[in-house]
């Protein structure tokens, strides 16, 4: 069985202490994001030299309309090999 985890949004406390209430018993875990800020930084300039980032274009996709509408974003763990056996 794979873990569901719940991460709400900085700042959102009557969110999180909400959902932190309605699940407790249940088999997830209602956690802040931890993010401060952008860990990805911005493309440099174009120069000359080829630039040795590998990626054409940004992979990440928009965010659930639950991050932006509820403030909080649902995330299931993939099952560990262990528990496969």
């Amino acid at each position: 069985m794979s873990a569901l985890r719940i991460f709400v949004r900085r700042g959102a406390i009557r969110r999180f202490h909400l959902l932190k209430r309605d699940a407790a018993g249940l088999p997830v875990s209602v956690e802040w994001d931890r993010r401060t800020k952008e860990r990805r930084a911005e493309a440099p300039p174009a120069t000359a030299e080829p630039s040795t980032e590998q990626r054409q274009a940004d992979r990440r996709s928009d965010p659930p309309f639950t991050w932006n509408s509820a403030e909080f974003v649902v995330v299931e763990e993939p099952a560990d090999d262990a528990d496969r056996a």
